[in-house]
């Protein structure tokens, strides 16, 4: 009997080391990595929250050091018909599409097309507001009336074109907002003429442009330029309003380069890397574009198609927030301490735009330790948030249930309690290593949080676990 024992246990030592913690798609940190890892719990519990009250419907990435530490999908793409959200879902980046739109202008820059002080009027003679340059518009800074507000100038037209947009200006005139070089205004017409300006120099479509020199270069293959003729893409999101209802296309949103652009999270984490990594354009070039021009006294700026904020210690925040058509999009860059926040929402709401418990959760003191994170901490949809997981009898350390509690409920299990005892009601066993909880059902349903939590507190020792599986065979639960 002893025999068959010890060949028993055998057997048992060489099927856990095997298997044991292998789970796709959750990051195993060692110990030295449990700060990060505790921290990026709490943010999944906080965007979780958003979800599940109704205020959070859409997709989120951060990242540190070009590394995504985590990512979930929370929610629709399309109501109507139950499509759920992932990674590769694409949304409107409404004026995140900015940044993209001046990018186009510094690659011509660099190509010697054109310099950033260079007039509209030298390639658009008819354009009725003088004085104006490339570097105002990158910058808000040239007091052109917003477009936006000129809809009947268009007539009847179903989308209009940037092209539309320079002909209304020259036949029109509508008063401009401020003189040039005066005042910080922001405003959509400064882009939708940048975009312009892109067509009448390169002799493409702003398209074809940005996808030739931009999202092809970067294998950006989930990016594009949208135009509301266009048939809806493989995983192209909806954007709704607090209520559901479905935001319909309008004339304006034939324009682009103030908006316009779709994308996904793990296509901005390259663009982010892009700026990093000076794939597109040169470092003098960056340093340029990130270089305040409204000189405020707040602390924030706008350089050439950035937002910039100035923090202590000579740091920079690095961002562009987008809203069009129930869109809002935060894309955050922290540039000294390489964090990245890129979060999409396609259901109105405006608390995405405060990051600030994503920022003091994960920088805390305003810096990083260098966690060299190998692999990204993922979760999966909530409705799609529970795995079946075959344990072979493996034993995983996990905090106590309370008392009566069922794991198979899927609800975020309670904060371990050190001086906790086994509950002879569930299907979980107390041994005194660390008060560690083993579980050795055949087969259960769990989530993946409790996983994340699992794999955050591991102590597991085989010897313990054998002698449990020892215990129960003998009928000693």
């Amino acid at each position: 009997m002893r025999v068959a024992y010890f060949i028993f246990l055998l057997l048992f030592t060489f099927s856990f080391r095997k298997d044991a913690f292998c789970v796709d798609n959750i990051s195993q940190l060692d110990s030295s990595k449990i700060a990060l890892q505790n921290s990026v719990s709490d943010i999944d519990q906080y965007y979780t929250s958003l979800y599940q009250s109704g205020k959070f419907n859409g997709n989120i990435l951060i990242a540190y050091k070009g590394e995504p530490i985590y990512k979930k999908s929370l929610g629709y793409a399309v109501k109507a018909t139950g499509e759920r959200l992932n990674q590769v879902s694409s949304f409107q980046l409404a004026s995140t599409s900015k940044p993209f739109t001046a990018a186009a202008i510094l690659i011509l820059y660099e190509r010697g097309k054109l310099d950033i002080d260079d007039l509209v009027t030298t390639f658009y003679p008819n354009f009725p507001y003088k004085g104006v340059t490339i570097r105002h518009l990158l910058s808000h800074r040239s007091g052109l009336p917003d477009y936006l507000n000129y809809g009947a100038s268009f007539g009847k037209k179903t989308y209009i074109s940037n092209q539309d947009v320079m002909n209304m200006f020259a036949q029109k005139r509508p008063g401009r907002l401020a003189a040039p070089n005066t005042v910080f205004k922001y405003n959509n017409s400064n882009y939708a003429v940048l975009a312009a300006l892109v067509e009448n120099i390169s002799g493409e479509s702003f398209s074809d442009f940005c996808k030739e020199n931009i999202f092809d270069p970067l294998k950006m293959k989930n990016t594009w330029v949208w135009h509301p003729s266009q048939e809806r893409k493989e995983g192209q999101t909806y954007g709704y309003n607090a209520f559901w209802k479905p935001r319909s296309s309008d004339m304006f949103d034939g324009v682009a380069g103030d908006k316009g652009v779709y994308s996904t999270t793990e296509d901005l984490l390259k663009w982010d890397l892009s700026w990093s990594n000076n794939t597109l354009l040169k470092s003098s070039t960056i340093q340029a574009a990130y270089e305040g021009q409204t000189k405020g006294h707040s602390g924030k700026d706008y350089g050439l198609g950035w937002r910039t904020t100035d923090l202590q210690e000579g740091k920079k925040i690095i961002y562009h927030n987008g809203w069009w058509h129930d869109y809002n999009i935060v894309f955050k860059r922290f540039i000294d301490d390489s964090l990245t926040i890129i979060i999409m929402s396609n259901k109105y709401n405006q608390s995405i735009y405060n990051t600030g418990f994503v920022e003091n959760t994960i920088l805390k003191d305003g810096e990083f330790k260098d966690y060299n994170i190998l692999s990204p901490q993922y979760a999966l949809n909530e409705e799609e948030n529970r795995i079946d997981f075959n344990i072979h009898y493996h034993p995983f350390s996990y905090p106590p249930s309370e008392k009566n509690s069922d794991v198979n409920t899927g609800k975020t299990p309670p904060t371990i309690n050190s001086h906790s005892t086994a509950n002879s009601g569930s299907k979980y066993y107390v041994v005194k290593k660390g008060d560690t909880l083993f579980n050795i059902s055949q087969r259960f349903n769990i989530t993946v949080e409790a996983l994340k939590k699992w794999n955050r507190m591991a102590s597991a020792n085989i010897q313990l676990g054998q002698k449990l599986l020892i215990d129960r065979i003998k009928g000693n639960d």
